[in-house]
Order: structure tokens, then sequence, then C-alpha cells
């Protein structure tokens, strides 16, 4: 599961109706409304034949100036979320007002999506006035300031006093990390490593497991599996480890929208080819994998889909080992060793097809998570000059495997020295856990030309070792022109802050 599925039936576009008993409508009907008022709350009325109804418009997106009295709303109906509450709708359509009318719009500013989330932010396109005719599509379905705050409404219309807005939130947009968090408790619940997938990917592409799945689904797997940096064939200089962070999917969807703005307004989002993004890839193969599953598993009658490839029963999903900790914007990096395979020799094709299915979509929770930890606090601990951060993970393929290289990039803004004003700060920290040298974990800062190393081996051979090699990388520093080139070893784990509390505790209640 990823932010996608979440959203899929919950667009940017969704609205959330508070309809009168007498609209007699039911779920799965798809209706024309005719838009009358909608004021800056969001709330909004609209005409359904001869019946009005109340709506209530669900994200910010939702609530800014792409929607126009007078316009004609095409709407799915949708169940209610509880029994007896207030049905949903999602928008599929809008046409604008004919010309002759002359409603008055609020001017809107076009707020900037995800900015947090690459360190070239691309903002989101705003809504156009006439959506894409498929819903589950967005502009840019997995950023989360794409994503709605759900909101409820009861079964009558509201009462003229709920619609005064307060005097503080009125015009205050809720930032990403407010809407996305309500929606990653089972994408916490979900997520694991990119190692356990590798592991069996590695074992189907070199023949251990029996070849009985299809060819396009082998060259799907060997694309996801190529996303991983062969380090034994090319080392991990300044230019690799660039293009890496490019690829790992932390910028998918930031590419895409700047894509698709590259066109023209109407057009749809441009998808990241899977050879280019770590992200997409797996993607492709999430879906390729859902097609498997359902032909070999027919859906039985009146169970959604979707419900059916994303629980599966997965009898050789293995369970026992536990999964590390999710990336936190200011926790600890989780090593994440090389893995072996849970498919045996001569599995299922159903069996393999449900396996990876769960690991893929574990894999790209964990995306997601990376994703949302990226992105800038707020509330109580925001701080108009927090240096942005970057968490991602990059799969390293060794001879023996596929470890994950976990990346944490913080870039601290310039400040005012006693000689004026001096350069930004660059402070990248990783973790790696690989045999023969065992646990390790680092952080390198830069700023200008003066530079810093500090190194923790968890074994006290592995330290001796890098003590022996600093000398030569600290003349190597020097030779590249770098100033105060040290270089620290220590024996053990470093001392890292304990993460805040209710990252994604107090965002699930």
């Amino acid at each position: 599961m990823n932010l996608a599925q979440l959203i899929q039936s919950q667009n940017l576009a969704t609205l959330l109706q508070a309809l009168a008993p007498a609209a007699e409508l039911a779920p799965g009907q798809t209706v024309e409304a005719k838009l009358l008022t909608l004021d800056g709350n969001g709330l909004a009325t609209a005409l359904i034949g001869d019946t009005r109804i109340s709506l209530v418009l669900a994200g910010p997106e939702a609530k800014q100036a792409a929607l126009l009295p007078g316009a004609t709303l095409l709407l799915r109906i949708d169940a209610a979320e509880e029994q007896g509450g207030s049905l949903r709708a999602t928008l599929i359509e809008t046409r604008p007002p004919a010309p002759a009318s002359t409603a008055p719009t609020t001017p809107q500013s076009n707020p900037q999506a995800g900015q947090a989330a690459a360190p070239n932010p691309t903002p989101a396109a705003s809504p156009a006035t006439t959506s894409p005719a498929e819903p589950p599509r967005v502009s840019a379905p997995l950023q989360p300031s794409s994503l709605l705050q759900v909101a409820t409404t009861a079964d009558a219309p509201r009462p003229a006093a709920a619609s005064q807005p307060a005097p503080s939130q009125a015009n205050a947009a809720p930032s990403p990390r407010t809407i996305a968090g309500p929606l990653l408790g089972p994408v916490l619940a979900n997520q694991d490593g990119l190692a356990p997938l590798f592991a069996n990917l590695r074992s189907i592409s070199e023949g251990s497991v029996a070849l009985t799945l299809p060819k396009p689904l082998l060259t799907l797997i060997e694309r996801v599996l190529a996303q991983a940096v062969p380090v034994e064939r090319k080392p991990l200089g300044a230019e690799v480890l660039k293009d890496a962070v490019q690829r790992s999917g932390l910028f998918m969807e930031s590419r895409q929208a700047a894509a698709s703005q590259a066109t023209t307004s109407q057009a749809t989002s441009q998808p990241v080819p899977p050879q280019a993004d770590l992200k997409a890839s797996l993607v492709t193969l999430r879906d390729a994998l859902a097609a498997v599953i359902e032909r070999f598993v027919p859906t039985p009658a009146g169970k959604p889909q979707a419900a059916l490839l994303l629980s599966p029963q997965t009898a050789g999903a293995s369970t026992a080992t536990a999964k590390p900790a999710p990336p936190r914007r200011d926790g600890p990096l989780a090593l994440q060793p090389i893995a072996e395979p849970t498919l045996a020799a001569g599995e299922k094709p159903l069996t393999i097809a449900q396996t990876l299915l769960e690991q893929t979509d574990a894999a790209l929770d964990r995306v997601t998570l990376s994703q949302f930890a990226s992105l800038p606090l707020d509330g109580a601990r925001s701080d108009q000059n927090q240096a942005p951060r970057w968490l991602t993970e990059i799969p390293l393929a060794f001879q023996s495997g596929a470890a994950v290289l976990p990346l944490h990039i913080e870039k601290e803004p310039p400040r005012r020295g006693p000689n004026g004003v001096e350069a930004p700060l660059w402070r990248i920290r990783f973790a790696l856990d690989v045999e023969p040298m065992g646990p390790l974990q680092g952080v390198v800062t830069l700023q200008g030309r003066s530079v810093g190393v500090t190194l923790w081996a968890e074994r006290e051979e592995t330290s001796r070792l890098l003590r022996g090699a600093a000398p030569g990388l600290e003349a190597a520093l020097v030779d590249a022109q770098f100033e105060n080139g040290a270089i620290d070893i220590h024996t053990g784990q470093p001392r890292v802050m304990q993460p805040t509390a209710g990252q994604f505790l107090d965002r699930m209640s």
C-alpha cells in the first residue's frame, strides 16, 4: 500500500457531502450537480435536479479557486464511511459556468506543494477547470500536500452558525504534514525495508526459484534490481551518489508534476519512466503483480478487487524477521543488512506473486514514510529557519546480495560570523551493515571547503582497520583542496537525539 492507494477514492477534487434525506441518492450513481454557492470555508450548495444539497469541500486544493458558482459538477456518489453517516462524492469532472456568468471570485494564491520533499521543489499543479476523466489519476498522486483532510459532516445540512469561519484559522491552509499524517496508520503498520524484496527478486532472477512467471513480469523484476548501485563494480563517488539519490523515489512526484506542467495546463501528469526511478519501478512491478494475482484468484462476488489484492494470504512471506524502524526526521538511521530470500525452489506462481506483492507494497510504504519525514515540521515545533532535511534509502548491490544505505541529508542556512556571512553547512549521515565490516555509521560535514568525517564501527577490529586507512583519506582530501580534513574514528554507536515525540502517533489518534 502507498499514498496513491490511500487517496485514489479521495483525490484532490473529492467532496464530502452532507446530503439532505430528500436527495434520495444511492452509492454508485453518477450525477450532475450545478454549483450554486461556495464560501471561503469550503461550504457549498449545489442543485441535483430539483433537489438542493449541501457540500463540504475536503482538502486545500479543493477549497481553492478552481470551482466557481454556476459550474456543473459530475459527481460519483460513494457510500458513507460509517453506517448512518453522510454520503460522500468524488468529483469526476467540472464544466465551467456559462460565459455570461459574472459570479465574483476571490483571488487565491497558488501554494507550492511538497517544497521540503526535494532540494529543487516544484509547485504542484493547481486544479484545472476540467479534471481528468479518470478519478484515481491526479496531477501529483503521491505528493503529501495533495492529500485530503477528511472532514466529518452530519446527515442534515449544517446550520448557518457552522459556516462562520474561525477568526484565526479561516484562511490558514493546512500544512502537508497535517494533511498527510492521519493517513499514515496503515503505511506504518505495513512498511518494511527493501532488502527482503531484493533478496527474493534476485533469487528469481538467478533461477533459484522456478521461472513460472510471465516474461513481462520477469523484465520488471530486472528493472527493479537494476536500481541497486553495483558498488563492487562502480565506486560510490559523488556523481554516482547524486544520481542514486535523485532516482531513490523521494522526488518522483515532483518530477512528475514538473513534466506535466512543461506540457500543457490541461495535460494529465506524465508517469516517471520505471527505469529512471526506484519508486516508479516498484509501482510498475506492484501493478503487474496485482494483475497476475487477479488471473490466479477470481474476485469473490461483493468483495472489492483492491481489497483482495492488498490483503493476500501469503504463505511464503516472512513475518518473523523484525522490520526496520520507520524513517524519522530526527531519529537514528536503521541498519538494513543483506536479507535471505524467503521464497523456496518450486514455489507455486500464486505464492511467488503474493509474496512479491506484499513485499513491494511494504517497500513502497517505506518510501512514502521517507517522503513524509522529509517534510518540514509544523505547529508548535515549526521554525521558519529550520534546516531542510531529506531522508532516503539507496539499495546497494553486492556479490552476496543487496543491502540498503539510509541517508539523512541536512542543509543549515548561512549564518553571520566574525568574518561575515558563512557558507551553508551541509551534513550527511549514513549507516551500512555489510560483512566483513559489520555495522558502520558515519557523518560527513561540509561548509565551504572545510570538511569533517566521523565514523563509528561497532566492531573493534573494524575500527582498527579504519584508523589505519584514515591517513590515506586525509591526504586525499588535502589533494582535493579541502580544508581541515579531520577524520575521527570511534568504536560503538553514535549518540543520536531521541526522535521527537508524536511524529506519527499524534497523527493517528
